[in-house]
């Protein structure tokens, strides 16, 4: 302990002593562990930290997946959730919910809410209890159960003043009286994978009014949560699920025919299967920087081993042990590591605030995000790891020196063998940065794709908002066909407007999609259970309110009503596939129509055509997509899209006039712009090719750092050799080429491995490109040759400062 003290001591004097070299070393060190401190803090958050409910790792996610139609991760119904909790014995209880909105009036101006409808088990399953009141029981779910709500405490704080009392009082939901049986506790939130379309700012539970087990075994909407049981895994279990959908099948033939299966997956798994790769792609990235800043500062310190190599050999000379003089190199490279570990913090904190600004939506634990005391102990351990690996080429080099060659301190030249752990040093950093280059290169085309892709439909000057009316109030098709036909006229009349839709499930929204089975004339009883569209529906002129091109036949009108045959619009990619080199026009699909709350199966005649529109990301084209007229097949609740003439803004205040002309008590909810949910659906992208674009610029700087540095030293130690060169008659140029060309050809070098490594590695990202290849030549062309400019310029300037060196001065050095 006191021969540690004692190098401690002295290598802090010597660090002292050399205050440039400090400040380089410790400022390299400092981007490279900040920059992997922000990012862990972020796998952290999501990867790593559990869940925030009790024994969280027994939760688990249930999905449906019907076998003839090779549909993955579907919604559950009703008799599906029955069975389960009946049938299954390694799942110690199933939970469903389904979440919608709801009007909540009364005491102040009516609020559309996000309600999740829930079985009565689902808020004690989760294992988190309420801060007020209780969880539900079960003799609050079903047909004539008692309603009661439990709201979440920002909705209790913001709506009720936080009253205490609040726990047995009444409040009215979409013109029901529903009793308040608890509040949650703040920042308790359901989380469930993002394709589960479960959001997590939910403001208000309530159990399902209706007899889940009477609902039809083919009518899958609801998102089913489980709790395995302690002395199960997960494997155990999935093998009873598939025994119990093997049961099902045999049982009853709605589930013959779909050929229904039961997938269960552990909840923080299933929540971060779509960002892991994004996340582990950052971190490796980060990974590559710090190892660029190692192989930076172990040029350093081994240029400054050169300049110790008399003192070294002098102390082995004189009986120090090797592992003495190894550790007085370890303990010098460690305490600049460290010293760059403590400047990597504010750096890692200022990372951790763009991380906050940047995150998508579909990440909330990013919310959490924090330098914690397990992140600053990561950046004390990886300040510990990059310290040694540091402190390995002096080493390496010191005992490769020899003693003789010390002793008469021969300076006089160099050899090459001299410079060659430079020179692998600076190979590694060329090739790393490569890699790290062409993957950011890749992530910004696929941003630049995404700029450019269409939607197939014009975001622009379309102003959105959503409008629910209480079933309470308006109890059948007509009253809701009446309400909505004349709030489309009212807006319709507002200036500024020009077409005004709706359309019950928006592009791009949260909102489940609805999705159903769809076939021809003609087809099998197989063929019945294969494909699936989205059905929509809507009002006359969405198409044109929100620029959907119409390919063939006519849009709908006022007429489309019940009393014409059944009418319906397709998208052309349903058409392509349907009736292939065919025209669609006039033929003849079964889908489903909703009468009066109810889904009915029927026939209907296609009357147009339109460009298919994404709904769910702008770059995948997940189904096709049918279109009801809202007058034949009405919803609950309509999202209108109103295309303006200019900025639809000021319209707005006219626009809620107009409904509330209608009826007061009913509010507009997520008021926004259509172009908010295309920038909105760009996030994750532009998260990733922010972050990608970062280290990336990161890796050139310290690439070009390390080719200067190197080429600088070079030149000091062929100072002689340059004045000879001069002396007898070299020319400014031809000392200029043969700098450069030092430079070049190790930067080529670096190159030819960083392109094969690249080559084999960026597949590994395919997943998260759109419109690029992984092996795009552009991108590896345009990496190689700004990778060789920067090589160029690290190395013309050390060029040009031997250029300047005087011949006399010199040969003195002879």
């Amino acid at each position: 302990m006191e021969t540690l003290l004692q190098d401690f001591r002295y290598g802090l004097r010597m660090l002292r002593k050399n205050p440039g070299f400090t400040a380089a070393a410790v400022l390299t060190l400092a981007l490279g562990i900040g920059a992997n401190t922000a990012i862990f803090s972020v796998l952290h958050a999501v990867l790593i930290r559990p869940l925030p409910y009790p024994n969280p790792g027994e939760l688990a996610t249930v999905w449906t997946q019907y076998q003839n139609g090779g549909q993955t991760r579907v919604p559950g119904s009703g008799p599906e959730w029955v069975e389960l909790r009946q049938r299954s014995h390694l799942l110690q209880d199933v939970a469903a919910t389904w979440v919608s909105s709801g009007a909540l009036t009364g005491t102040s101006e009516p609020e559309q809410i996000r309600i999740a409808f829930v079985t009565s088990n689902f808020l004690s399953l989760l294992g988190v209890p309420p801060q007020l009141g209780r969880a539900f029981v079960p003799g609050e779910q079903g047909t004539g159960a008692a309603r009661a709500i439990v709201l979440s405490e920002g909705l209790w704080r913001r709506r009720f003043g936080a009253n205490p009392d609040i726990v047995g009082q009444g409040v009215r939901l979409d013109g029901r009286e529903l009793t308040v049986v608890g509040v949650m506790p703040a920042g308790f939130r359901v989380i469930f994978p993002n394709d589960a379309s479960v959001p997590g700012d939910v403001q208000a539970w309530t159990p399902f009014p209706e007899d889940l087990a009477r609902q039809p075994r083919d009518l899958g909407y609801l998102r089913m949560i489980a709790r395995v049981r302690p002395e199960a895994t997960f494997q155990q279990a999935q093998a009873e699920l598939g025994g119990i959908a093997r049961q099902l099948r045999a049982e009853f033939s709605e589930y013959a025919s779909q050929g229904l299966d039961l997938d269960v997956e552990p909840l923080h798994q299933d929540v971060v299967r779509d960002v892991r790769p994004t996340l582990l792609a950052l971190f490796a990235g980060v990974g590559m920087v710090l190892l660029i800043a190692c192989a930076n500062v172990g040029n350093l310190l081994l240029v400054r081993a050169r300049g110790r190599e008399k003192e070294t050999t002098i102390r082995l000379a004189l009986g120090a042990t090797a592992g003495r003089v190894v550790r007085q190199f370890l303990v010098e490279s460690v305490l600049l590591a460290c010293l760059g570990g403590l400047a990597g913090l504010p750096l890692a904190w200022a990372g951790v605030k763009l991380l906050l600004l940047l995150r998508p939506g579909d990440l909330p634990q990013l919310a959490s995000v924090n330098v914690s005391i397990t992140v600053v102990g990561f950046a004390f351990g990886v300040s510990l790891l990059t310290g040694a690996l540091c402190a390995l080429a002096p080493i390496v080099a010191c005992f490769h020196s020899n003693l003789g060659d010390a002793l008469k301190n021969a300076s006089r030249g160099t050899t090459s063998a001299k410079h060659r752990p430079q020179r692998i040093l600076v190979f590694t950093e060329v090739a790393l940065g490569f890699v790290l280059l062409v993957a950011s290169g890749l992530m910004i085309r696929t941003f630049v794709k995404l700029l450019s892709a269409s939607p197939g439909f014009e975001s622009d000057h379309v102003l959105t908002f959503q409008v629910a009316p209480p079933r309470v109030r308006y109890r059948s098709d007509q009253d809701l066909k009446l309400f909505f036909r004349e709030l489309q006229k009212s807006i319709a009349d507002v200036p500024g407007v020009q077409s005004v839709g709706a359309v019950s499930h928006l592009p791009l929204d949260d909102y489940p999609n609805w999705y159903e089975y769809y076939w021809p004339e003609g087809a099998t009883a197989q063929e019945q259970t294969t494909l699936m569209a989205d059905h929509r529906a809507i009002l006359p002129g969405y198409f044109k309110s929100l620029g959907v091109p119409l390919v063939a036949g006519r849009d709908f009108n006022d007429f489309d009503d019940r009393q014409r045959a059944n009418a319906i619009i397709i998208d052309e990619s349903l058409a392509k596939r349907t009736w292939p080199n065919q025209s669609a026009l006039g033929k003849r699909l079964n889908v489903v129509f909703v009468h009066n709350f109810s889904w009915d199966r029927t026939w209907a005649e296609v009357v147009g055509v339109v460009k298919h529109v994404r709904y769910e990301n702008l770059t995948t084209e997940v189904r096709g997509q049918v279109y009801v007229p809202y007058f034949q097949s009405a919803r609950e609740k309509l999202a209108f899209t109103v295309r303006t003439t200019g900025d639809p803004t000021p319209t707005l205040g006219l626009i809620r006039q107009a409904v509330a002309k209608q009826d007061k008590d009913i509010p507009l909810y997520k008021v926004r712009p259509m172009e908010a949910y295309v920038v909105q659906a760009r996030t994750a992208t532009r998260f990733t090719a922010v972050l990608s674009g970062v280290l990336a610029g990161l890796a050139l700087l310290l690439a070009a750092i390390g080719i200067y540095g190197v080429m600088s030293y070079w030149v000091a130690q062929r100072t002689s050799e340059i004045g000879i060169r001069m002396a007898l008659g070299g020319r400014s140029g031809d000392i200029t080429r043969l700098v450069v060309g030092q430079a070049i050809r190790l930067t080529f070098a670096g190159l030819a491995t960083g392109f094969l490594a690249a080559w084999m590695l960026t597949g590994l990202l395919s997943g998260l490109l759109y419109g690029v290849s992984a092996n795009d030549p552009l991108t590896f062309a345009g990496v190689s040759a700004l990778l060789s400019f920067v090589a160029l310029i690290a190395g013309y300037v050390p060029a040009r400062r031997a250029t300047k060196i005087d011949p006399m001065v010199a040969l003195r050095y002879e």
